[in-house]
C-alpha cells in the first residue's frame, strides 16, 4: 500500500466542541485557555462567549460586554445551518440566565452521542465565589444533571451536595472510600463520569478523583502542590480532559494526562518569574501537550 493510500484511509473529520466560555481578552483562562488546548489536540474548537471582558478577574477591575441576550440569535442560525458539535463545553457561568443557556444549547444540539462537559465553576477554598448568591449550587445542580461529565473542584463537589463546607487546606487529607462515596453522590445527580479536582492530601499534595459510573470504575492520583494561585488552571485541566476523552482515552488515562499536564505548565510559570495575574504560561508548553497526546 503506497504512502498516499495509507495516509488518506488514517484521516477523520475533525471533531467539534462548542465551548460556552467567558472571553478575556488579556489573562489566560476561560475561553483563551480551551481554545488552544483542545485545538492541539486535534479537535475544532467552536467558540460561543457568554461576555467579552477586558482582561480576567484577577486585576480588580475590567470592562466587559454581556453576551447572554445575543446568544440565541446564534443557536437559531446554527440550528438553521444544520450544524452539529461532537460535545459541548461549559465552564464559568454568570448568572442563572447563563445556564439557562448552556441547558438550551443541549437541548438543541446535544444527540446521543455528545459528549456534554460541564466545570460548574463557582466556589474554592470552600466558600462560593462572592459573585454569587446562595441559590447558585441549585441553578446549577440543574444544569449538571444534564452533562455526561462533571469537573467540580472539592469544594463546588459539596456545594452541589449540600454539604458543609470546609476550606482544603484546613482539612486532614480526604480517604478514599469517602472520595469514592462523594463520587458516586454525585454521578446520582445525572453525570455518568465525575472528576474531582483539588482534593484534600495533606500539606504538600492535593488528590484529584474520577469515578465511571458504567463501569464503577474509581481511580484516584496524588500531585504535588505548587506554589502558584492564579486563573485558568481549572480550564486548562477540564479542556485536556475534554480532548482526551474526545479522543478515545479512558477517563481514567484522560485524567491522568490533564494531570501530567497541568504539573507541567505550572510548574514552568513558577520557574518563568511572569506576573501571575496573566495566568500560567501555556504557548511554550503547548508542544509538551502534542507530544504527550501523540503518545496515546
Amino acid at each position: 500500500m503506497s504512502v498516499l493510500i495509507r495516509f488518506f484511509i488514517g484521516l477523520r473529520m475533525t471533531q467539534r466542541v462548542l465551548a460556552i466560555h467567558d472571553l478575556c481578552s488579556f489573562g489566560r483562562c476561560s475561553l483563551t485557555m480551551a481554545m488552544p488546548v483542545i485545538s492541539a489536540m486535534g479537535i475544532q474548537v467552536c467558540p460561543f462567549p457568554t461576555a467579552w471582558f477586558s482582561n480576567n478577574l484577577t486585576y480588580g477591575d475590567f470592562a466587559f460586554k454581556d453576551f447572554t441576550a445575543d446568544m440565541q440569535g446564534f443557536m437559531k442560525r446554527w440550528e438553521q445551518l444544520g450544524l452539529h458539535y461532537d460535545a459541548i463545553y461549559s465552564g464559568f457561568l454568570a448568572d442563572a440566565a447563563q445556564v439557562a443557556v448552556v441547558e438550551e444549547a443541549v437541548k438543541r444540539f446535544a444527540g446521543k452521542d455528545t459528549l456534554v462537559v460541564v466545570d460548574p465553576a463557582m466556589g474554592d477554598d470552600g466558600k462560593l465565589y462572592p459573585v454569587f448568591d446562595a441559590s447558585m449550587p441549585l441553578t446549577m445542580k440543574s444544569l449538571v444533571s444534564r452533562a455526561s461529565l462533571i469537573t467540580p473542584n472539592y469544594t463546588e463537589a459539596c456545594l452541589l451536595l449540600g454539604r458543609e463546607l470546609q476550606d482544603p487546606a484546613e482539612m486532614p487529607a480526604v480517604e478514599s472510600k469517602a472520595l469514592r462515596n462523594l463520587c458516586e453522590d454525585l454521578a446520582d445527580l445525572g453525570a455518568g463520569q465525575i472528576v474531582i479536582t483539588s482534593v484534600p492530601a495533606g500539606p504538600e499534595y492535593i488528590k484529584v478523583a474520577s469515578f465511571d459510573r458504567a463501569s464503577a470504575a474509581f481511580s484516584e492520583l496524588s500531585v504535588k502542590r505548587l506554589p502558584l494561585t492564579t486563573c485558568g488552571t481549572g480550564d486548562l485541566f477540564t479542556s485536556v480532559v475534554t480532548g482526551a476523552v474526545l479522543n478515545g482515552r479512558t477517563l481514567e488515562a484522560a485524567v491522568a494526562l490533564a494531570a501530567q499536564f497541568a504539573s507541567f505548565v505550572i510548574d514552568y510559570t513558577c520557574r518563568s518569574g511572569q506576573d501571575s495575574r496573566e495566568g500560567v504560561v501555556l504557548e511554550p508548553c503547548l508542544k509538551k501537550l502534542v507530544e504527550l497526546t501523540s503518545r496515546g
